[in-house]
């Protein structure tokens, strides 16, 4: 079975094979509009903006919104500073929110005992399998929407496209704070959906240097599979 929904400003996927039960769909949907309410950076009422406002106290967050304070930091550390969420002069998590959302619905969908499943959200997918099922990804030609540049078969992991293609030049390079322009996408695949959209957004923000700062990740397991300039 296979169902779509629009949240956090986009088509979401979840094709679960071996469901024929609507139940575990609506509660990882559920998980998705519940991170999007704290998160979005769309809506003023939510803990993200308010924060973002100083509104709110930094101790008297939620846990949530701590830990992906916490998160982001860490990612900023080991990406060098390429990527941040501070990079626009506000705090603007987006960026890692996505693929930790995506990995929340996975961990609700095992919870309810399926653990072949894939999530698709805006460029990024989460693919698993506890058997033979192999799950075909093609990436898009930002060039030419009609085209495939590359195809991967994977039976578990996470592949993630960053790029400026559909919504502009929308990520900041931190070090110059001006948008980043070198490539039109940048794609990485990987065992974790968050690591794989950290890199794929901190590379694409990086420019060239960013495919030899790659090459450190490979004994991680995560590699480039596709850049477009």
């Amino acid at each position: 079975m296979r169902k779509v929904a629009q949240i956090m400003g986009m088509p979401i996927s979840i094709d679960i094979p071996q469901c024929s039960d609507g139940a575990v769909f609506t509660a990882a949907f559920d998980r998705l509009r519940e991170i999007d309410e704290r998160f979005s950076t769309y809506k003023p009422e939510s803990e993200v903006s308010r924060f973002s406002r100083g509104e709110i106290d930094e101790y008297d967050l939620s846990g949530e919104l701590k830990t992906v304070i916490k998160a982001c930091q860490e990612a900023s550390d080991r990406t060098d500073g390429y990527f941040s969420a501070w990079a626009a002069g506000v705090f603007d998590p987006s960026g890692y929110v996505k693929g930790w959302a995506i990995a929340e619905a996975g961990k609700v969908i095992e919870e309810e005992g399926y653990q072949t499943y894939c999530i698709g959200a805006g460029g990024d997918i989460l693919a698993r399998s506890d058997g033979d099922k192999k799950w075909n990804i093609g990436i898009q030609d930002p060039k030419d929407k009609s085209k495939i540049l590359n195809t991967l078969s994977i039976s578990s992991g996470a592949v993630c496209t960053s790029g400026s293609y559909e919504r502009g030049a929308h990520l900041i390079n931190p070090k110059t704070s001006q948008p980043a322009s070198e490539f039109l996408s940048v794609t990485v695949a990987g065992p974790d959906i968050i690591w794989a959209d950290i890199l794929a957004t901190a590379v694409f923000v990086m420019g060239k240097k960013g495919v030899k700062f790659m090459d450190a990740q490979s004994d991680k397991g995560y590699r480039l599979s596709a850049v477009v300039t």
